[in-house]
């Protein structure tokens, strides 16, 4: 499916989240999509090792997500190269404002500590809920590709904040997955 762009023509504070199961290039091609038909928008994407949505999961395709905001205004920002933990600082300190209520956050799957980075951002703010990950690429471990607005980055991070005295950010779980395969 398409995404239909021309609906959106009119609205200011939109969302669009990439994730790319397919190369580079497609990467690409969407995201210079994406800044002519919606050059408001704010735009990150990654590249992975599987796509969800709903309740499908594919590998080798690519998902795109919109979401657009009334009440509320987005902050992108990047970081490229560097250490872990001091990319987290300086992307919190970046995105963070007194009315964020959430970080959407993309890293690099190959070169970025996860857990150093994460340090990071709590060692600016400890109390801002984050949602993300970091990228993959099909499961080969060579080279993961992050993108924010029409740049693409393979070492760093990439993120959104969400500003609002208005929205209301929840966090949950799900433990009801049915098993597959030998019981551990």
């Amino acid at each position: 499916d398409v995404v239909d762009f021309s609906i959106y023509k009119n609205n200011k504070n939109i969302l669009i989240q990439i994730f790319c199961g397919q190369h580079e290039k497609i990467l690409r091609n969407i995201i210079d999509v994406v800044a002519k038909e919606l050059p408001q928008a704010i735009c990150i994407g990654t590249t992975t090792d599987g796509e969800i949505c709903n309740k499908n999961i594919t590998t080798f395709k690519t998902i795109i997500s919109v979401s657009v905001f009334d009440k509320t205004t987005l902050k992108t920002s990047y970081v490229e190269k560097g250490n872990s933990f001091d990319n987290g600082v300086t992307l919190a300190k970046n995105l963070i404002t007194p009315n964020t209520k959430l970080l959407i956050l993309f890293t690099d799957g190959t070169e970025t500590n996860g857990e150093d980075f994460l340090k990071g951002i709590e060692s600016f703010n400890n109390e801002i809920i984050i949602c993300g990950g970091m990228a993959g690429d099909n499961g080969l471990f060579t080279q993961t590709h992050i993108s924010s607005g029409n740049k693409i980055i393979t070492e760093g991070a990439v993120g959104v904040s969400l500003n609002s005295d208005n929205l209301h950010v929840y966090t949950d779980y799900k433990f009801d997955w049915t098993p597959i395969g030998l019981e551990h």
